[in-house]
């Protein structure tokens, strides 16, 4: 994780692996914690900055480059982060006070505040205002996320996690807030220009599988927020909480320039964990963006099960000659709940304002398994002899007996501009509201190419006296 810094290889190779086991066992244990909080510095003139809070188990922050410079002629750079929990907990209280990371203000600068809290919450190879420039190179990022963990008569309180960007005259901005289990942020660039990908391998693997075991456990979250700043900027602001929230490859105001290149994005969720007599309460997750004289901007919270928001270009700029293209979401549910209850207040993103031009995404999705992916926004796109396919996927083979659950749903509001605006507005709750390959104000020219959506939903869930509000 770097804050300003220019690389340059030729024949060689950067390799980055950061992995955290947790095999720990706790018994009859009482646990105090006070807040995470990292707050940064201001400046008048250019600077680079990144503030990163975490508290909890397994936050992983590894590899989110800012201000980042890059050449590559015939190497490999490859980032892995890894977070396995197989701890067992059993008469276990626990209360913490959040995580929080906050911006400053300055005239020019870059910037990265995240804020994680909770167990495995995963920021990885985020890269904000990258230059890479790789010839016949192979890049290759995984993140994943592996909860087996076992919790048994346990109680759980968390403050949250709050990210809150700063003001300044222009600026590059990413805002994340994490709070609850698996939350995978992972491969989303920010203001960023590949110039050129030629011959190259552009790989990312975002995964989350859940396979732990809660029984008679009480767990309650605050939240997650994410604010962004203010003036002239590109920003991203993503709050999540909840199980298994995956933001994963979202370029915001990228270009990227593929001659004969391949890239792949893989971003996937399994759910197998199971629950018994459990009381869970989840804070809301609110992402609300900032204003300005010109705003690129994504927005979005999760609160629930296996969220995903996958691959959704913003004002992004992708030129494709004889390469390939794919991205695949897909979210798969086969936990069991049995006499649990579950109250969650919902998810909000709220979207900023501009007196000049205006591209936006504001996404917000609570329930279980709401797939938001490949809805590109402000996008350009010219493919000759390429091939585009993307396929998005929701299987749901979860049991409930005995469950009953209440939600706040999912709220999201637009912004509003005095010059052009673009923009896309989801506001998904419920099971399997599968939103996928929706383009606005997009501009295509395909020659000799093949562009290819896919959105599949299969529901074979069991409820058996389960009530749900």
């Amino acid at each position: 994780m770097t804050g300003d810094e220019t690389v340059d290889l030729t024949g060689g190779r950067l390799q980055g692996r950061c992995v955290t086991e947790d095999g720990s066992f706790n018994g009859f244990s009482k646990v105090h914690t006070g807040p995470a909080d990292a707050k940064g510095g201001g400046g008048t003139f250019r600077f680079a900055q990144q503030n990163v809070a975490q508290r909890g188990r397994q936050n992983n922050d590894c590899a989110s480059r800012n201000t980042f410079s890059l050449t590559a002629s015939g190497d490999k750079i490859q980032s892995n982060c890894a977070d396995e929990d197989t701890s067992v907990s059993d008469h276990t209280y626990s209360q913490g006070r959040g995580a929080s990371a906050e911006g400053r203000s300055g005239t020019n600068f870059d910037q990265q505040n995240v804020a994680q809290a909770g167990r495995q919450n995963n920021i990885c190879d985020s890269p904000n205002y990258v230059f890479p420039d790789l010839t016949g190179s192979r890049f290759d990022t995984d993140c994943t996320n592996k909860d087996a963990s076992v919790s048994r008569h346990t109680s759980d309180k968390s403050g949250g996690a709050q990210a809150r960007g700063a003001q300044a005259g222009a600026a590059e901005v990413q805002d994340i807030a994490q709070e609850g289990r698996q939350n995978n942020f992972c491969a989303n660039p920010n203001s960023t220009d590949a110039d050129p990908v030629s011959g190259s391998r552009v790989d990312a693997d975002c995964a989350n599988k859940d396979a732990s075991l809660s029984e008679h456990t009480r767990h309650k979250g605050g939240g997650a927020q994410a604010k962004g700043g203010a003036l002239a900027l590109e920003q991203q602001n993503i709050a999540q909480e909840g199980r298994q929230n995956n933001s994963c490859a979202n370029p915001n105001l990228a270009t990227f320039d593929l001659s004969g290149a391949r890239t792949d994005t893989d971003c996937v969720n399994k759910d197998v964990s199971r629950t018994k007599h459990s009381l869970v309460k989840g804070g809301p997750a609110r992402a609300e963006g900032g204003s300005g004289e010109d705003v690129v901007q994504q927005n979005i919270a999760q609160e629930g099960r296996q969220n995903n928001a996958c691959d959704n270009a913003n004002d992004s700029d992708i030129t494709a000659t004889g390469g390939r293209s794919k991205n695949r979401c897909a979210t798969v549910d086969g936990s069991k709940n049995l006499h649990t209850v579950e109250t969650s207040r919902g998810a909000e993103a709220v979207g900023g304002s501009s007196v000049a031009d205006l591209s936006q995404q504001n996404i917000a999705q609570s329930g279980r398994q709401n797939n938001a992916c490949a809805n590109h926004n402000g996008l350009n796109a010219d493919v000759t002899g390429a091939r585009q396919d993307t396929a998005c996927v929701t299987v749901d083979r979860s049991v409930n007996a005995g469950t009953k659950k209440s939600s706040g749903g999912a709220s999201v509001e637009g912004g509003s501009s005095g010059a052009d605006l673009f923009q896309q507005n989801i506001a998904q709750e419920g099971r399997q509201n599968n939103a996928c390959g929706n383009t606005n104000n997009l501009t295509l020219t395909a020659s000799g190419g093949s562009t290819q959506n896919q959105c599949v939903a299969v529901d074979r869930s069991v409820n058996i006296g389960t009530q749900e509000d």
